[in-house]
């Protein structure tokens, strides 16, 4: 834009503002400084986007060091690094400095305190309780350490072999991630990896062995797993990826801890002011239990009946025996009616 005054009151331009011509042609833009009075009808303000600039390195990314010759990264490049590799949804969590599953060493360059990702953990807490703690134990880490989060849903899928090399298109397989077994999913490359369980919808009768042979891969290779629960979906029998062998192995090999509230909201009584009830959209609404499972109805025995009862006997149920008998043909040893 040549121009850095609004083209209508000369004003230092913040924006521009644009006009589709008739026809859906090219698009009329001009300096505008975001004051309703300069927009005209059928014209719309767009802001200019102002992005930051780190002030040590001016935007550069790097520092350049005089004495070995050599650039380091700024700390504005680290953090778009890590940003990258943990993921917006880590990356965007709380900033926390204290948390029971790590600890800060007092001065830099030490170990520290506490790093409890090097156990095998059964948590129970909401995830995104789960993720400020999570930031603060991968951050320090740096982006060379790898690690792995996956759902018991998608180790039911590689289990089966939906996700193997064999099971992609020919023309897609090879610009694909492809997970041939589940040691391809959570072998010994990552020396972390967290399991959210509850995110299968149906019941599948491979998930609770899946799960159990992916936690069984990670313990020969000697390798820190933490297994989330959440309390929506506790680990009980009402899991669709619980099994009693399943629960033994967790309660044998993970410790379990409690983060923060370990417990669903529990749904609020509708309130009725003067005979009145509140049916807004904002009333609560209880939420219903599930129903119990039906028991299996018994198998009938067939029932035998004996041709030679009597007729209205309780042995025979009231079946008479045919008199009729088919005709023998001739030829069979007997003459037959002419």
């Amino acid at each position: 834009m040549a121009e850095s005054v609004c083209s209508t009151c000369r004003k230092p331009a913040t924006g521009i503002r644009e006009r589709s011509t008739v026809g859906g042609g090219r698009a009329d833009k001009e300096p505008a400084c975001g004051n309703p009075a300069c927009t005209p009808e059928g014209w719309n303000y767009y802001p200019k986007i102002v992005q930051r600039v780190c002030p040590t390195c001016n935007g550069a990314g790097y520092l350049y060091n005089e004495e070995t010759y050599t650039r380091e990264p700024c700390n504005c490049k680290i953090a778009e690094y890590m940003f990258k590799h943990l993921g917006a949804e880590i990356a965007k969590a709380e900033t926390i400095f204290s948390s029971p599953l790590y600890e800060l060493p007092e001065t830099r360059g030490e170990p520290p305190k506490l790093d409890r990702t090097t156990e095998n953990l059964h948590l129970k807490c909401n995830w995104s309780d789960l993720l400020p703690h999570l930031k603060l134990c991968l951050w320090t880490k740096g982006i060379f350490f790898n690690f792995r989060v996956v759902t018991d849903e998608k180790i039911k899928t590689v289990f089966v072999g939906a996700e193997s090399y064999s099971q992609r298109s020919k023309s897609k397989r090879d610009d694909m991630v492809t997970y041939n077994t589940l040691s391809d999913l959570v072998g010994t490359e990552y020396p972390f990896v967290i399991i959210r369980l509850g995110h299968l919808g149906h019941k599948n009768v491979a998930a609770a062995g899946a799960v159990k042979e992916a936690l069984m891969i990670r313990d020969v290779a000697q390798k820190p797993t933490w297994i989330i629960e959440e309390p929506g979906a506790p680990f009980d029998p009402s899991n669709f990826a619980y099994s009693d062998d399943l629960a033994e192995y967790m309660d044998r090999n993970f410790k379990t801890v409690t983060l923060g509230a370990n417990r669903a909201p529990e749904p609020q009584e509708e309130e009725v002011v003067g005979g009145v009830e509140d049916v807004s959209v904002t009333a609560p609404v209880p939420r219903q239990p599930r129903p119990a499972a039906k028991a299996p109805e018994p198998e009938l025995e067939p029932t035998v009946i004996d041709d030679n009862a009597a007729i209205g006997s309780s042995s025979s149920g009231g079946y008479r025996r045919p008199k009729w008998k088919p005709k023998k043909r001739r030829g069979d040893g007997e003459e037959g009616p002419l």
